[in-house]
């Protein structure tokens, strides 16, 4: 699985349209999806985790993100995309803590996130069209 996205259960509603955009963009043996700090802990803390894979943060409140930044240590050179809660000047600041990749925004569509997911997996090809619910 290339692709660890985590959503937190306070964030189920948002969580599951951008896991639905992102299945529909990749299929869904390319996505992990995990719930809890602690299980993106474990993830974090596996061997040969940083490689590849790409990790995609909903933070559905401030109070997430920064949750979510007292993993920083673990989360240090890996690959991160960051779905924040607002465009804030605070928000905005402490995602760039993080280094991501890209950021975004939960009230957006996941078109644009969807697209530089496929460019960090190192495809060449162009930019996949959506597939169908039956297409995986």
């Amino acid at each position: 699985m290339d692709l660890i996205l985590f959503i937190h259960p306070e964030a189920a509603h948002q969580g599951e349209a951008l896991h639905t955009e992102m299945t529909q963009y990749f299929g869904v043996n390319s996505i992990q999806a995990v719930h809890t700090m602690t299980a993106l802990t474990h993830i974090l803390k596996q061997p040969g985790g940083s490689g590849h894979k790409v990790y995609v943060l909903l933070a559905e409140s401030r109070h997430r993100l920064q949750e979510l930044y007292c993993l920083f240590t673990l989360l240090d050179g890996r690959r991160i995309v960051l779905v924040l809660p607002d465009d804030k000047n605070e928000t905005i600041s402490l995602a760039h803590r993080f280094y991501p990749r890209f950021f975004t925004y939960s009230n957006t569509a996941y078109d644009d996130l969807c697209a530089v997911l496929y460019k960090m997996m190192n495809h060449t090809q162009t930019i996949p069209v959506r597939r169908g619910k039956n297409d995986n």
